[in-house]
């Protein structure tokens, strides 16, 4: 990886922005201050829909924790074998650029960028991460500094058209479009979605008539669906406080009741993870 690369756009009139001295600025005189932790906020006051969108500091701690744990890693596994297998590497350019939209606390991005390998030394992959939520974005820029990362929509991503040979994205909303735009010909776009038995477990303890997870059947328009499959795998928490770590990553946690939290923390310890995984490239 080289030491350095510029991803980013300007969110008022989308040319390039560089870095200097601290701050990112465009050719229009808008300028972006780099964050002590490394990172920079793109996201509009406009274009908040509230004062700290996204995910709190608590829930950016419980997620940290979680993941650093191991419990999500097959899914890392599986999301790096994904790119290895599609990503466009013909490329006769020598830079891949990989943008994790809605990267959360920066987990997957930086498991990508540690466990990657490239079929040529010639090869260098950029990686950049955005999400909506300030917390999750230093958290992961503090820790995590091989790789850019933003404070920014997926709705409304900080990046040139045509710039991404991968995109990455993994229980987070977006814009189908916007994701279109910014990637490459032939890039490709991993969507890791719950699957039906997600965290089925977790529902029957919450909730009095739960559903499944319906897997989305369109394709989206401009894109080829490459591959698809589930991943489901077991886990085995130890204790009340990983079982509220990964009940603070769903929204059950803030949809149930105090005392349907307190009942579910105590007595569940096994839980089933389910994931959608589709791999789409762009026509």
């Amino acid at each position: 990886m080289s030491k350095f690369f510029s991803p980013w756009i300007c969110p008022s009139c989308q040319s390039t922005l560089v870095l200097n001295q601290n701050v990112w600025r465009c050719e229009n005189n808008h300028s972006f201050d780099l964050a002590k932790e490394g990172y920079v906020n793109l996201l509009l006051a406009q274009n908040k829909n509230s004062k700290a969108p996204g995910d709190n500091k608590q829930m950016v701690n419980g997620r940290r924790a979680f993941l650093e744990s191991g419990f999500y890693q097959p899914l890392a596994q599986t999301i790096t074998g994904m790119f290895k297998l599609h990503l466009p590497f013909s490329e006769p350019e020598n830079n891949i650029n990989i943008l994790d939209a809605g990267c959360g606390e920066g987990y997957y991005l930086n498991w990508l960028a540690e466990n990657l390998t490239l079929p040529s030394d010639e090869l260098t992959i950029h990686y950049s991460g955005v999400d909506i939520s300030k917390s999750a974005i230093q958290k992961a820029a503090k820790q995590y500094k091989k790789q850019q990362y933003a404070v920014a929509s997926t709705f409304n991503l900080p990046v040139s058209s045509a710039s991404q040979d991968g995109v990455l994205q993994i229980f987070a909303p977006s814009s189908e479009s916007e994701i279109h735009r910014v990637l490459k010909d032939k890039g490709i776009w991993v969507v890791v979605n719950p699957a039906g038995d997600h965290l089925q477990q977790f529902k029957y303890a919450l909730y009095d008539a739960p559903t499944q997870h319906q897997a989305k059947s369109i394709e989206p328009e401009g894109f080829i669906l490459k591959q698809q499959f589930n991943l489901n795998f077991e886990l085995e928490l130890n204790d009340k406080k990983q079982v509220e770590n990964l009940l603070m990553m769903t929204p059950y946690y803030w949809s149930a009741t105090e005392e349907k939290r307190q009942q579910l923390t105590e007595y569940v310890r096994e839980v089933t993870a389910d994931f959608d995984i589709r791999v789409y490239v762009k026509k």
